[in-house]
């Protein structure tokens, strides 16, 4: 069973919110995003060499499924997964759970289309790169949910790359194609960078995602 790291929620105060913002449009907004605020997290699902984090809002998704089975098959009935290996990719692989903790989806949908206007929205040249990394950010660009609103991160340059070569070979090989929802899986949770990016390359495995 997937074993819960969100904080709880404020339900009596979102209910009340959500019956206002009902009654009153103008406030609807607001609401969403106070309720996005509370609605953050992540899980971990299996155990030992199988187990792997997804975003909490996307955990139901994943429970009709063995874990063991899920990662041998990358994905779970329908849904596809588009994996991320934090023992290569620490950093990347925080940028997505501390984005998914504050409310970000873990089911994406690829939408290449929107890719060049996602992109001149976020990681732009004034980006801070304080310690000569790339900026990354998640949602990916080439999703519809991606874009104004995604959380940047500076990372190595090589975790960057990698990801970049994941993503495109993964929508190949699993047949993704634009409007196609796929669930982002982080393996070797453990390996996940407890910090920022400090100019080190830290991961446990250093290669290129060749």
């Amino acid at each position: 069973m997937p074993s819960k790291t969100k904080s709880g929620l404020l339900l009596p105060v979102i209910l009340v919110a959500a019956v206002v913002a009902a009654a009153i449009p103008e406030v609807r907004n607001d609401v969403l995003g106070l309720f996005n605020s509370f609605t953050g997290g992540t899980e971990l699902v299996g155990d030992g060499e199988t187990q792997f984090m997804v975003a909490a809002s996307a955990a139901s998704d994943v429970r009709k499924c063995a874990p063991q089975q899920e990662l041998a098959d990358e994905q779970c009935d329908d849904l596809k997964f588009v994996i991320i290996d934090a023992a290569r990719m620490p950093f990347i692989a925080r940028n997505i759970s501390t984005a998914w903790a504050a409310g970000k989806p873990g089911v994406l949908t690829k939408d290449r289309a929107a890719e060049a206007v996602n992109r001149r929205k976020v990681c732009l040249s004034s980006f801070p790169r304080p310690h000569g990394g790339q900026c990354d950010e998640f949602p990916f660009a080439s999703t519809r949910q991606g874009g104004e609103g995604a959380q940047e991160q500076e990372v190595p340059a090589r975790e960057n790359q990698c990801q970049g070569g994941t993503l495109s070979r993964r929508y190949v090989a699993a047949g993704i194609g634009d409007g196609d929802d796929f669930l982002v899986v982080i393996t070797h949770p453990s390996k996940i960078a407890q910090g920022p990016y400090q100019g080190v390359d830290i991961a446990a495995d250093q290669s290129w995602c060749a």
